[in-house]
């Protein structure tokens, strides 16, 4: 999964290259801020009250004028400094509590026509995002829904009571003091789930010959590795127990604190690279091409552990 994600990074990093901006950035202008504030951004389907949702606009409200104290955020130079907040697709999963979601800080980078005019591009600006309450973040990869099981890479860290890094640069902001947040799926509940979702096949020649390799693959495996940790190596069923591999994993209900409002904050997740040569030279790159991702770029490089350890209380009860 590593190699794979480097090589996304690197394929993203050189696609923004070329193209990126090549009229001059004003990097002394003095920049604004503001929230985009929104109070639909729970559908309906998700089922909280507009009270809820109202109370969890103003932790995210907390939350954005904790990050800016970042110090590029406090600056502000050469770019407006905007929070957008967007509905969440956590509402579609199951183990949902908390109002989820997606709080995207866009850098509209301010640059100098050729007839001299300056301007700000609004247009999809590069951003950094974080999400609240969704406990199935995006960067897990799917395997089944309804039951809903994900993958995820077995190279995690805890770094400190309640901050977990998963593959190096995906964090998870959570309170130690309950329960797990995921629960691992054995080799015979994910089997289960993949002989159930393929006997619903309507093809009938299709569903005979996916139902002969699934049983061949099963009667393979031994009795005493039914109830080990499933990860996502098999073959046509995608379920092994082959070590180095993305676990199969759930939510686990339980975790969430039910005495506690669902306008609060109980979960947080992040990307946030943590290669410092990697992070330096493409803000370096970044300004000698002029890119409005300039002012994105100094942000990400600027964050650090000491970062990712203030937003922690938030999570917690207070």
């Amino acid at each position: 999964m590593t190699t794979r994600l480097s090589l996304i990074l690197f394929v993203s990093f050189f696609a923004r290259l070329t193209s990126a901006q090549e009229l001059p950035l004003i990097l002394d202008k003095p920049g604004t801020f503001e929230i985009l504030k929104r109070t639909d951004y729970a559908s309906s389907e998700c089922g909280f009250t507009k009270a809820e949702v109202t109370t969890n606009l103003q932790k995210i409200t907390d939350l954005v004028v904790l990050v800016r104290t970042n110090p590029v955020l406090s600056e502000l130079k050469g770019f407006d400094g905007r929070v957008r907040i967007y509905n969440s697709i956590a509402c579609q999963y199951e183990g949902i509590y908390g109002v989820p979601a997606r709080i995207s800080f866009e850098f509209a980078a301010w640059y100098r026509l050729k007839d001299g005019r300056e301007v700000r591009g609004l247009i999809e600006p590069p951003e950094w995002s974080i999400y609240i309450n969704t406990i199935q973040p995006g960067w897990t990869s799917g395997f089944s829904r309804k039951p809903d099981l994900f993958a995820v890479s077995e190279k995690k860290e805890t770094i400190a009571p309640g901050i977990d890094i998963y593959d190096g640069e995906c964090f998870v902001i959570y309170n130690p003091d309950q329960p797990d947040y995921w629960l691992p799926v054995t080799v015979k509940e994910a089997f289960d789930v993949v002989f159930a979702e393929n006997r619903k096949i309507k093809d009938q020649i299709q569903k005979d010959f996916i139902m002969k390799f699934l049983n061949e693959e099963w009667a393979s495996i031994p009795a005493e590795d039914y109830n080990k940790p499933a990860t996502f190596s098999g073959m046509i069923s995608r379920v092994g127990t082959r070590e180095g591999f993305p676990k199969i994993m759930k939510v686990n209900p339980a975790y969430w604190d039910k005495s506690r409002p669902k306008s609060d904050i109980q979960f947080i997740t992040f990307r946030m690279i943590t290669n410092r040569k990697f992070l330096e030279q493409r803000t370096k790159e970044y300004l000698e091409k002029n890119s409005i991702s300039y002012q994105c770029a100094r942000f990400e490089e600027s964050l650090d552990l000491d970062f990712v350890k203030s937003i922690k209380p938030l999570v917690l009860k207070h």
